[in-house]
C-alpha cells in the first residue's frame, strides 16, 4: 500500500496479539515450520531500510543503530528469521566536479574492503566505551533541527541532510566533532585510544590506501579540481603506490596528509567496532549476518591496484535487448586483467601460485568473510565466464577461468574464519544472461538465489526442483528482491497475475482454496481488492513450500515503494525505510490486507503440501484472522484492552 505521508497521523491502527495469544500461536507457528521442513528464513535488509529510535533520526539509518536489535527481536518473533541478508555496506562512492562532491547513494557503487562510515550510529558515540565522543544533547539537536517534514523522514532516507554536498551533512559534521573530541579529551578516550592504535597497527594495506585516497581526493576538491578523477591527479598522487614514485617522495606525501588520513582511519575504526558489536549481538540471538559482496571494485580500490585492471576494458553483460550499445549491458566497471589471476595457469589456485589479480581477489574475499558469517556473491557468473568489452563496444568472453576463482574464494573464506567453510554460507546470484557455465559448476553445491517475480521462467520452487533438478535447500527464493517492483504493485497488474495464476494453482494445490479470511472486513471488500490480496498471499505462501526463503522489508510491511528502480536514476531509489513505530505500522497494514500475515502463509503452505495436522492448521487460521481485524495496535495495548489474568 502506498503510504499517504500527509495523512499518517489519522491512521486507525489495528489488531495485535496479546502476550497469551502470542505464546499460543507461536507454538503453532513453530510446529508448522517443523512440519514444512523450513531450514532458513532470511530478511533482506539494507542499512537505510532499518528504523531509528525517536529522537535519534538524522536522516540515514543503520543496523548499528540502537533501534536495530529490538527490531530484530520483532522480526524474529513475527517472521521467524534465522538470517539477515544485508545489502552492500561499503563506503559510498563520491563524485566531484570541482564544485560539488556528491555521494553516489546506490550501495552497489561502494567499496568491498571497508565498511561505510555512513553506517556509524552517532548515538552510540555518547556511550562510555566510545569515550563519550559526542553529547546526547548534540544527537538530539541533529534530530530536532531537521528542516523538512519529520513525518516523511520516518519513511524516507534524506541523504542531503545526512551526508550533504561536499561531505558537509550532519553525519560528517558529527564525525569531525567526534574526532576532535577524541584528540583533546585524552583521559576520557584513553581506552578507545588504545583500541585505535591496535586497529592502525593491524589494519590491511587496502584499508589504509583507501584512507589515503580519500585524503588526497578531499584536497583536490578543495582546490576546485575533480577530487575523484585520480587519472588526472599530479604524477606523485596518481602513481603513489607504484615503483614510479620513490620511497622518500611517497613518505613525504603521506606525512603531508597525515591528519586527514588519520581521520578516515578513525572513522573506519568506529565503523568496524560497531559492526562487530552488532554481529555479535545478532549471533547471540541465533541470527546469522550475511553480506553482499560486490562484483565490481570501487574508485579507490582501482587507484590502489592499477596493474590489476585492463586499460580501456569493462565488465558487462551480453544482452540482445540493448541494440543501442551493440547488444551489451554497459556497466562501465573496469575489468580485471585475468591473465594475472595465477602465476602459473597450469597449476592449482593455491596462495603461493596467486598472481597480482589472484592476490587482490583473495584479500577481497578474506576481508569480506571476516566481516560476515557468509556472503551473497553479486553477479557470480562473472567469476566463471567474465564478459568484457572495450571503449568501442566490442565484447568477448574470458573462457579459461573455470573454477579458479571459486577455489580462491574457498581458500580466502577458510583463512578468514579458521575453519572449513560450509557451502551453505554462500548464496550465488545467477539470474540473467550468460549464467549457464556458472550454474553448471555450482549447482547443488552452493545455494543459488531466485525470485518468483520471474516464476513463469521456471523460477519457482516447484519448477526449480522438477524441471531444473535442484535439490530442495540448494536454492533460496523470495517473491521479490531489491531490484524487483514490490509485491503490492505486482498484485495490481492483471497481466502479471495472469502469467502466474496457473503456476500458483499447481504449486499450492488445495492451498489455493484457503487464501481467504473468516472475517467480515475481508469478505465485504470489493472483489478487485480481494483478488489482489489473495494473489499476494499466494505469492508469499509459494516460497514457504520449500526449505529456504527470503523476503524484503517492503513486502513484509506491505509497502508499494520500491527499493530500487533498476537501470534508472530515480530520486526515490535507495530511500525507503521502516518507521520507528514499526509494530503499530505492521499491524495497521495487516488489518487492511497488506504485508505478510505469517500465520496465513503457514496455513496455506501446509495445506498445499498435504500436511494433515488439522489442530495446527486451525490455530494458524485463527491467528491469521486476528491479525486481519481491527483492534489494539500493539501487544501492550492488546494486553490492556483484554485485561489478561
Amino acid at each position: 500500500m502506498k503510504i499517504n505521508l500527509q495523512n499518517l497521523n489519522n491512521f486507525s491502527f489495528k489488531r495485535a496479539f496479546t502476550t497469551k495469544e502470542k505464546e499460543k500461536y507461536s507454538k503453532a507457528i513453530e510446529k508448522a515450520r517443523q512440519e514444512l521442513g523450513l531450514a532458513e528464513t532470511s530478511a533482506q535488509i539494507f542499512d537505510f531500510n532499518s528504523p531509528t529510535n525517536k529522537g535519534e533520526n538524522y536522516g540515514l539509518s543503520s543496523i548499528n543503530s540502537s533501534a536495530f536489535i529490538p527490531f530484530v527481536d520483532f522480526l524474529k518473533e513475527n517472521a521467524s528469521i534465522s538470517k539477515i541478508q544485508m545489502g552492500p555496506q561499503g563506503n559510498l562512492d563520491y563524485k566531484s566536479d570541482g564544485i560539488t562532491f556528491k555521494p553516489v547513494v546506490s550501495p552497489y557503487s561502494g567499496t568491498t574492503f571497508t565498511l561505510g562510515i555512513q553506517g556509524i550510529a552517532l548515538e552510540k558515540l555518547t556511550q562510555k566505551k566510545y569515550g563519550r565522543l559526542l553529547d546526547k544533547s548534540y544527537i538530539k539537536s541533529l534530530d530536532e533541527n531537521y528542516p523538512l517534514s519529520k513525518t516523511t523522514r520516518e519513511y524516507k532516507t534524506d541523504y542531503d541532510y545526512a551526508l550533504g554536498d561536499n561531505k558537509n551533512g550532519v553525519i560528517f559534521q558529527a564525525l569531525k566533532k567526534a574526532y576532535n573530541n577524541f584528540l583533546i579529551r585524552k583521559e576520557e578516550t584513553k581506552a578507545l585510544r588504545s583500541e585505535f592504535e591496535k586497529f592502525k597497527e593491524n589494519t590491511t594495506e587496502e584499508i589504509r590506501k583507501e584512507a589515503i585516497f580519500n585524503a588526497i581526493s578531499d584536497e583536490y576538491h578543495s582546490k576546485g579540481k575533480n577530487g575523484d578523477d585520480w587519472k588526472n591527479w599530479d604524477y606523485i598522487d596518481k602513481y603513489l603506490f607504484s615503483n614510479k614514485v620513490s620511497d622518500k617522495n611517497r613518505q613525504k606525501r603521506l606525512d603531508e596528509l597525515k591528519s586527514s588520513i588519520d581521520f578516515y582511519l578513525f572513522c573506519q575504526f568506529l565503523a568496524q567496532k560497531q559492526h562487530f558489536e552488532t554481529k555479535e549481538e545478532l549471533n547471540n540471538k541465533g541470527i546469522k549476518l550475511n553480506g553482499d559482496c560486490l562484483i565490481c571494485f570501487s574508485t579507490p580500490e582501482i587507484w590502489a591496484n592499477p596493474n590489476c585492471f585492463l586499460e580501456g576494458y569493462y565488465i558487462g553483460v551480453e544482452d540482445g535487448n540493448c541494440p543501442e550499445t551493440n547488444n551489451i549491458q554497459t556497466w562501465w566497471a573496469p575489468a580485471l586483467d585475468y591473465s594475472k589471476l595465477l602465476l602459473d595457469n597450469s597449476k592449482e589456485p593455491v596462495k603461493s601460485n596467486l598472481g597480482e589479480v589472484g592476490k587482490l581477489l583473495y584479500e577481497k574475499f578474506k576481508t569480506f568473510m571476516q566481516y560476515y558469517d557468509g556472503m551473497r556473491l553479486d553477479a557470480f557468473w562473472q567469476y566463471v565466464s567474465p564478459f568484457i568489452y572495450n571503449d568501442n563496444l566490442e565484447g568477448r568472453y574470458i573462457n579459461d577461468i573455470g573454477d579458479k576463482i571459486i577455489k580462491i574464494i574457498q581458500i580466502a573464506a577458510k583463512d578468514a574464519q579458521n575453519r572449513e567453510v560450509d557451502p551453505d554460507n554462500f548464496v550465488l546470484e545467477l539470474i540473467g544472461y550468460g549464467t549457464d557455465r556458472a550454474k553448471a559448476l555450482t549447482k547443488n553445491i552452493y545455494p543459488h538465489m531466485y525470485s518468483t517475480a520471474y516464476a513463469e521462467y521456471d523460477e519457482n520452487p516447484r519448477d526449480l526442483i522438477n524441471n531444473k533438478k535442484y535439490q530442495d535447500g540448494k536454492f533460496i527464493i523470495g517473491p521479490m528482491s531489491h531490484d524487483n517492483d514490490t509485491l503490492v504493485n505486482m498484485s495490481r497488474n492483471p497481466e502479471r497475475r495472469q502469467a502466474h495464476a496457473h503456476i500458483l494453482q499447481a504449486s499450492l494445490n488445495q492451498g489455493i482454496n484457503n487464501l481467504g479470511y473468516n472475517v467480515n472486513k475481508y469478505q465485504t471488500q470489493p472483489q478487485k481488492d480481494k483478488i489482489e490480496e489473495d494473489f499476494r498471499t499466494a505469492k508469499i505462501a509459494e516460497v514457504y513450500t520449500t526449505k529456504k526463503q527470503y523476503f524484503t522489508l517492503t513486502d513484509m510491511f506491505g509497502m508499494e515503494e520500491r527499493i530500487n528502480l533498476t537501470g534508472k536514476i530515480n530520486k526515490d531509489n535507495w530511500k525507503v525505510k521502516i518507521p520507528s513505530d514499526y509494530e503499530r505500522f505492521y499491524h495497521s497494514q495487516l488489518s487492511k490486507g497488506y504485508g505478510i500475515n505469517f500465520p496465513k502463509v503457514y496455513q496455506v503452505a501446509m495445506i498445499a503440501k498435504g500436511i494433515d495436522d488439522k489442530p495446527t492448521i486451525n490455530l494458524l487460521s485463527q491467528a491469521a484472522d486476528i491479525l486481519r481485524t481491527d483492534g489494539p495496535m500493539t501487544e501492550k495495548e492488546a494486553n490492556k484492552l483484554f485485561l489478561e489474568g
